[in-house]
């Protein structure tokens, strides 16, 4: 920050804050009155303040913790999803899955990072064979994220190949070492599979949640889950990646399979007898809710401090506010995976200012922008970068409601589900004036 923009922003400080909205999301345990949340009726999981994962009912918004740390990431805002696998939290289950070498016994009471005992508890049998655990499903030709948890119980440590496949030589994999979560085999693609990428999320009580994400062909698709020996492990080209090894009865567990579309995977979405699906979060502030603080008329400033996605930043633009007049003007607080940057975009005349300075894919964030109806300008800073300005954005009239994390024209209901912020909110300030491109640093550094 130079000299003259740090003078600024004491000053502003020493002055008082001057906010007229100021909601912070990692304190709260229940949303502010004066939104309206929905999210139809079906299942929808989070990770709670002990980083177990936990289910909210319907309507209820879900205040999301990093697994790993414990640290509280606000209020999380979620798209729709479908998770194509039956039988997610039961691997045993013969219907769906098919078990390659008989394991000697397989449990189903193993605590699992739900915190509840219903993870399955493998027993390697002592045998020098191949082994896997795998379902098919059918899907299109484009790129899907694969999920699971594993933990390392006894015996011998293996490493866990997780593969999205279209076939025996296609296909995209990840292996990791099942007691520390350390990657052994970094994600790669085999013949006509492509776009593999994979993260590893830490849990309570030793467990690993991986994802793996790659773009597969049209039909019949296959998850595996491949226990490998770390002694002596192949270069995966074939026959799905599987190997031979001689077991010796040790156990592992796995829990929670999910299979997504997409390039990242969100929360999880348990099922039993059928593919299932997340709906839509909606947080919409409106009428004497959004105008009791809402006094700038077409000028002011808002700040966000917000998680990209859940997984980072994913393939399509993503919302993490939106104002609107109820006529043709829209100013969406957006970011974008094209060059990860953040961007302020009024849908209403198709404009748009964008910031130069990137987007760290999964990183805390934080953005503000203002905007001048009398003089159409729009300034936007991300991360204390340099301010980006337009001279041709504006309100028609003021803005009458507020939507976190997805857009509205409506005022009732989500108008595009492909810009939902799959993501956090932790806070969100409005302030009444245009605030200065010193004073947008320093909120936003």
């Amino acid at each position: 920050m130079s000299r003259s923009n740090a003078a600024a922003a004491l000053l502003f400080r020493r002055k008082g804050d001057g906010s007229t909205l100021n909601l912070d999301f990692t304190k709260m345990d229940a949303l502010d009155s004066r939104f309206t949340f929905s999210r139809a009726a079906t299942v929808a999981t989070y990770v709670n303040s002990s980083g177990y994962i936990a289910t909210a009912t319907t309507n209820e918004p879900r205040f999301d913790y990093n697994p790993t740390t414990l640290a509280p990431k606000g209020l999380l805002i979620e798209g729709s999803a479908i998770n194509v696998l039956p039988a997610s939290q039961n691997l045993s289950n013969a219907s769906y899955w098919t078990i390659q070498t008989a394991y000697t016994s397989v449990s189903t009471t193993e605590t699992s990072p739900s915190n509840v005992g219903n993870a399955n508890l493998f027993t390697e049998p002592n045998l020098a064979n191949p082994r896997s655990i795998y379902q098919t499903f059918a899907l299109t030709a484009g790129t899907y994220t694969a999920s699971i948890f594993v933990k390392y119980n006894t015996g011998t440590v293996r490493g866990l190949r997780v593969v999205l496949s279209s076939a025996s030589n296609n296909f995209g994999y990840v292996t990791i070492n099942m007691s520390t979560g350390a990657v052994i085999q970094s994600a790669a693609s085999v013949g006509t599979a492509s776009n593999t990428s994979a993260t590893v999320t830490a849990y309570p009580n030793s467990w690993y949640q991986i994802t793996l994400t790659t773009t597969v062909a049209a039909t019949a698709n296959f998850i595996f889950l491949i226990p490998v020996s770390i002694s002596g492990i192949g270069t995966p080209s074939s026959d799905y990646g599987r190997e031979s090894y001689t077991g010796n009865s040790s156990t592992f567990s796995l829990w929670g399979a999910q299979v997504e579309t997409g390039t990242a995977a969100s929360s999880y979405i348990p099922t039993t007898t059928g593919q299932v699906t997340r709906n839509p979060d909606l947080a919409l502030m409106t009428s004497t809710n959004f105008s009791s603080w809402f006094t700038g008329g077409t000028t002011g400033t808002f700040f966000v401090d917000w998680h990209g996605g859940v997984r980072g930043i994913t393939s399509t633009v993503r919302t993490v506010i939106s104002t609107s007049d109820q006529t043709t003007k829209h100013l969406h607080l957006q970011q974008t995976s094209a060059a990860g940057v953040l961007k302020v975009a009024d849908f209403g005349a198709a404009n748009s200012v964008s910031t130069a300075n990137t987007i760290t894919s999964g990183a805390q964030t934080k953005g503000a922008f203002n905007f001048n109806g009398s003089t159409t300008t729009v300034n936007l800073c991300l991360n204390g970068g340099t301010v980006a300005t337009s001279s041709a954005i504006a309100f028609s009239v003021a803005p009458t409601w507020l939507v976190l994390g997805g857009t509205s024209t409506t005022g009732t209901t989500l108008t595009d589900l492909n810009t939902v912020l799959n993501g956090s909110i932790r806070q969100i300030k409005y302030y009444p004036t245009a605030l200065t491109s010193a004073q947008l640093i320093a909120m936003t550094t």
